[in-house]
């Protein structure tokens, strides 16, 4: 799901994740413990998903380049539970 803009900043600052995750912004999430974030220290900044209980970036599974990617994506592929980036066709 994707957060209402009005849910955006509580998100954000829930938890000290700013402080595990520096550089993120959390859009949403899988319904569970898994959080749809930007990584801004990439540029572009990918989306990944990082659980709530994680101390910090090594974690992160890589979900797709872009929010398009990933909604073209998802009703195939659904959400990816590794870490690696997926390889190009």
């Amino acid at each position: 799901m994707i957060n209402d803009v009005a849910e955006l900043v509580d998100v954000n600052e829930a938890g000290e994740f700013q402080q595990r995750f520096p550089a993120s912004l959390v859009i949403g999430g899988d319904g569970s413990r898994e959080m749809l974030t930007y990584d801004f220290r990439q540029d572009p900044p990918p989306l990944v998903l990082i659980d709530v209980s994680a101390q910090d970036w090594s974690s992160a599974m890589h979900q797709a380049a872009s929010l398009s990617a990933l909604l073209e994506q998802f009703p195939e592929n659904g959400w990816q539970w590794d870490d690696s980036e997926p390889s190009s066709p």
